[in-house]
């Protein structure tokens, strides 16, 4: 038989399996992948600006130095001296520059220059002082050699400034990057997206194929793929489902045409019970007749005794005829008599041990086809109405209004006046049965069964969420479950009776199909395995509880409906 699971839930993700999402992972792996390679691209960048920018320096130093080349002549016009070139705007950033011989001595420098040489014994080329970098080249006259300085701050704010202008607008580029590639991941998933919903919204009650969509091949794949699981599991539910309508068909006919054979053999054993404490049988002329009688029982011939008046001829035998009113000694014909009375009294007992049986199997094959429908998706559907009229009809059912001096059930709905719900109504009927039914059989007889609804919100709700909180998992399950968005309005109908505690043991495994509480009274075990199953394909939780909340013995079921306000 197969097991259909339900639509949300069902499917529960273990805690072990950490959950994603495709877009998610897709937006990081690209994100990161750019702004990989864009990191790659700004230290290329940078180096490559850092190479350019220090090449063009260096150029610059060499052009001042070739324009010096007339200071030279000049100096040598005016003849050597420490002459200090002094010239405005002279910044810590400007250029500076020496004269010197071949010695290293100075003979003409810029006022920011130092007074030693830059490079001593000068020699030609490029070089990185503590604060300069110098160019060093010979004049066109001999023994004289021109040294121009950039300072190395200049130098450094030129090249992180050039730096800056050439990464910045790579940096500016990534949280557009971003966006467009999340706009892009989320575009190219739709599909993905829509063919989700669509999966979701099949279930019990809906196996209708997924509809064409704009899917990728990769995603057409997994419609045409789901679409073919659905039409197998829409046959595997219908064939179950025609199973247990044909097999209750089958069943019933046979269990009612033996109880009633059985029945209507127990009511002939009573007639003819009733009918054998009568009086025998007598002939027209008053006396026995001899034909009813066994042969043992008729006296023998001159030996009968009798009592009345008549007259007759005798042939010598002592037999004769007469009229009048005799009677006959019936002692063997009580004993056969009370022999023919037990055996009809065994008979009628094992009559009624058998019809006990029939009824029991009938009851026993009632609750296996409950079982395998509700195992086949019953609860499935999801269909509007009213739950307050289906619990008055179980429970009139089984507390016949009749009952009203001494009622087994109470019914409680507070300010309930409709509570519209989405489901299966025959489902919801063999729940409610199931649950009802239980708590009656297993409840002392002079204890009543109480069922009561209260909404969440309510302070009658709030207090059983509070007094159920005391008793372990069973409150916070409650609280939880309250703090969901579809279970702010819910209604909770509570079932209890005073039947005794049950351990923890047997109460963790109630709801298992033929576990019984270890109750002499008659069931089958199945009642709260149906009931459960039916609540976790219409998405109802089902709590027990034992003992009551707040006392020492009492079993408890609480079914949180969640309200329909569509």
């Amino acid at each position: 038989m197969t097991h259909a699971m339900p639509p949300s839930s069902a499917a529960t993700t273990p805690a072990s399996v950490r959950q994603w999402r495709l877009s998610t992972r897709l937006v990081r792996g690209v994100i990161g992948v750019v702004i990989g390679c864009l990191a790659i691209v700004v230290l290329l960048t940078g180096a490559f600006t850092k190479f350019e920018i220090t090449e063009r320096l260096d150029d610059s130093l060499q052009e001042v130095a070739e324009r010096l080349q007339f200071a030279v002549l000049v100096l040598n016009q005016q003849g050597s001296g420490h002459d200090v070139a002094h010239l405005s705007n002279i910044m810590p950033t400007s250029l500076a520059y020496q004269i010197t011989d071949a010695q290293g001595h100075v003979l003409l420098r810029s006022s920011n220059a130092p007074e030693s040489g830059f490079v001593t014994p000068p020699q030609a080329g490029f070089f990185m002082q503590h604060r300069f970098r110098v160019y060093v080249t010979p004049a066109a006259q001999p023994d004289r050699f021109i040294m121009v300085g950039e300072p190395r701050v200049h130098r450094a704010q030129a090249t992180h400034h050039a730096i800056l202008i050439a990464v910045l607008p790579i940096l500016g580029a990534i949280p557009c990057i971003w966006l467009l590639v999340v706009w892009i991941v989320r575009r190219s998933l739709r599909p993905l997206v829509r063919l989700q919903g669509e999966i979701r919204e099949r279930g019990g009650g809906n196996l209708n194929p997924v509809p064409q969509l704009d899917l990728p091949v990769e995603l057409s794949t997994i419609q045409a793929a789901v679409n073919l699981l659905l039409e197998r599991l829409h046959k595997a539910l219908a064939a179950e489902r025609a199973f247990a309508g044909n097999a209750a068909h089958e069943l019933r006919n046979p269990i009612a045409a033996l109880l009633a054979q059985a029945q209507m053999l127990r009511g002939q054993l009573a007639r003819q019970a009733s009918t054998a404490t009568l009086p025998l049988p007598a002939n027209t002329m008053g006396q026995i007749a001899p034909a009813t009688l066994p042969a043992d029982t008729l006296s023998p011939a001159g030996t009968g005794t009798g009592t009345g008046t008549g007259t007759g001829t005798g042939t010598g035998t002592g037999t004769g005829t007469g009229t009048g009113t005799g009677v006959m000694p019936q002692t063997a014909l009580s004993a056969s008599e009370k022999a023919e009375q037990t055996a009809v009294e065994d008979a009628t007992h094992r009559l009624d041990a058998m019809i006990s049986q029939i009824q029991r199997l009938s009851r026993i094959v009632e609750k296996l086809l409950q079982l395998s429908r509700a195992v086949a998706g019953t609860g499935f559907r999801r269909d509007k109405f009213d739950l307050l009229p289906v619990l008055h009809v179980m429970a009139d059912e089984l507390d016949r209004p009749q009952n009203s001096d001494n009622p087994r059930l109470i019914l409680e709905t507070g300010c309930c006046t409709h509570l519209s719900v989405r489901g299966d109504m025959d489902a919801t009927g063999i729940l409610l049965r199931n649950v009802l039914e239980n708590a009656l059989r297993h409840s002392p007889p002079d204890s009543p069964v109480r069922v009561s609804l209260a909404l969440a919100d309510s302070p009658m709700g709030k207090d059983i969420i509070s007094r159920t909180q005391a008793q372990g998992t069973t409150g916070s399950s409650l609280a939880a479950l309250r703090q969901q968005p579809e279970m702010a309005d819910a209604v909770i109908l509570t079932v209890e009776n005073a039947s005794p505690a049950l351990p923890d043991a047997t109460l963790s495994k109630l709801t298992d199909p033929f576990v019984r509480g270890g109750s002499q009274a008659e069931g089958s075990g199945l009642g709260l395995a149906i009931a459960r199953t039916i609540a976790r394909h219409m998405n109802v939780p089902m709590q027990l509880a034992s003992p009551i909340p707040g006392q020492k013995d009492g079993f408890m079921v609480q079914l949180i409906f969640p309200q329909d306000a569509a």
